[in-house]
């Protein structure tokens, strides 16, 4: 049985939605419709109809986009409590990005249908809606800004300390593949590697199969305003 005031607590921690109040927690909610994947499996693809927004409660997502010449691109991946799909709803478009599961995930769905029947009946919310818009435009913003930064250890590491804010797992592990963090930061796999081992060497980071774990955040932050 579906008890949304169990889902609330669990968004109530921080974020887009801990700062909603709690009228429009509990109105949204009672949209929501639970949904599981298996790993890889894909929430949706670049130039699908915009049919609701998700939630992510547990588990972990891949987001990628299409360059220029038709090649698919990691631009981000996120983890509990991220919310996406929203711009597509509400400015009537096609999908920007397509969204795959790193792992089992569970999510909350929010059908457009249902969404769009609670702002018609709550106007006011579509605020609350353009608070989570801006919000993931901060995150595109900051991804496309560290892009930019020169030298590639410290895009490195700012794209590490980006992932641990909301990819992690509980024990503190990032799941990505060396493949996948080369394209997130814009370096070949060979640098990429070296630059890992050279942080893991000065033991900053943890490197396991597939997977990173911060072991000196304030250090990585003073090595990147060095």
């Amino acid at each position: 049985m579906f008890d949304k005031f169990t889902y609330m607590h669990l968004f109530q921690k921080d974020g887009w939605f801990a700062e909603r109040s709690t009228s429009f927690q509990s109105d949204l909610l009672g949209c929501a419709i639970s949904k599981t994947f298996g790993v890889g499996e894909t929430l949706y693809h670049h130039g699908d109809p915009a049919n609701g927004i998700y939630a992510v409660l547990k588990g972990g997502i891949q987001i990628t986009a299409p360059s220029d010449d038709g090649r698919d691109f990691v631009v981000h991946r996120e983890g509990a409590g991220y919310w996406i799909g929203d711009l597509a709803l509400f400015s009537g478009s096609l999908r920007l990005v397509s969204v795959v599961t790193t792992q089992e995930t569970q999510t909350l769905f929010f059908p457009s249908s249902r969404v769009e029947r609670l702002v018609y009946r709550n106007p006011e919310y579509i605020r609350d809606f353009y608070a989570l818009t801006h919000e993931n435009m901060q995150t595109a913003l900051r991804i496309m800004a560290n892009l930019a930064v020169t030298g590639t250890e410290k895009r490195l590491v700012l794209r590490l300390l980006h992932l641990d804010e909301g990819a992690s797992e509980p024990d503190g592990w990032i799941i990505v593949s060396q493949e996948d963090l080369a394209e997130m930061v814009a370096v070949s796999q060979p640098t990429l590697h070296r630059n890992l081992h050279r942080l893991a060497d000065l033991d900053l980071i943890e490197l396991g199969y597939g997977r990173v774990r911060l072991k000196d955040r304030r250090a990585l932050i003073e090595s990147c305003v060095s």
